[in-house]
């Protein structure tokens, strides 16, 4: 009987420390997706998030912010948004799609007012300071009108893409009709008020082909009133520098799932070991 017993324990004993081998490897190999993360920048000019991290940006903020007042308004009603992707994204992965939710149920995504500068396609219109290589798949609204979802091809690491949106108010006569986008995505107070509003949710996706990762969060909150917006409209002798909001988004790994599992059976197998020493 002990000469089977120790036969089965022989037995289990080989086969966990083989699992145990297999996973001292698996673990030392790369997780499908490494490196993962993005950063969402929001600016009333395409052209300055462009120019974000270029010798060229100050003179492209100073240009820019140099804007008739009532222009800038409606710029702020319909502002860029600048994705990029961390450079240190796992090679073969990539943004494939982004969600962006207004909180604030008084607020909705429109599809642009019809200016004859306007060239929209469904709810986003397209920029030319995109990189090359990535293109804006197809852009999609929830019925409620308050979820714009974006798909991308190409957004890989250490690319962006810039495109712009279009906020509206519900039908209600008491509420300015071009609604800043600090106060809609970011929740700034509103002018004369102290109290916040919610701000707007996101959701990335990032994917290899294989495995899919979801990063998602809150725009970055403002608590201070813009000096002028919505129907505040600054003085034209007045300058008010192109304010840009920063939002990051840290990603997180995806480890390989045997190595999990095989981590597992290397300590069985430890333990297997010194048992048998034991007795």
């Amino acid at each position: 009987m002990s000469t089977m017993i120790n036969s089965m324990t022989n037995r289990l004993t080989t086969t966990l420390a083989a699992a145990a081998l297999l996973a001292a490897t698996a673990t030392t190999a790369p997780a499908a997706i490494t490196g993962a993360g993005f950063t969402i920048d929001i600016a009333s000019s395409a052209r300055v998030l462009d120019a974000i991290g270029t010798p060229e940006y100050h003179d492209v903020l100073m240009d820019d912010s140099c804007d008739n007042p009532h222009l800038r308004i409606r710029a702020n009603n319909k502002p860029a948004i600048m994705l990029t992707v961390n450079d240190t994204l796992s090679a073969g992965a990539e943004l494939s799609s982004f969600a962006l939710s207004i909180a604030d149920p008084m607020y909705l995504f429109g599809s642009g007012d019809g200016g004859i500068l306007e060239n929209y396609t469904q709810f986003i219109q397209e920029s030319i300071w995109t990189d090359d290589g990535v293109s804006i798949v197809s852009n999609t609204l929830s019925a409620d009108g308050r979820t714009l979802t974006v798909d991308f091809d190409g957004l890989t690491a250490g690319k962006k893409v810039i495109f712009n949106v279009d906020l509206d108010v519900i039908n209600d006569p008491s509420m300015f009709l071009y609604p800043d986008y600090r106060h809609v995505l970011h929740g700034a107070p509103m002018p004369g008020e102290t109290e916040l509003g919610d701000p707007a949710t996101f959701l990335g996706v990032i994917t290899d082909g294989v495995d899919s990762l979801d990063l998602d969060g809150t725009l970055t909150q403002l608590t201070e009133t813009p000096t002028y917006s919505n129907q505040n409209i600054r003085p034209y002798q007045t300058m008010d520098m192109i304010p840009v909001t920063n939002t990051e988004v840290p990603g997180e790994n995806i480890p390989e799932p045997s190595a999990i599992g095989l981590a597992g059976l290397a300590v069985l197998a430890s333990y297997a070991v010194r048992r048998r020493r034991a007795g």
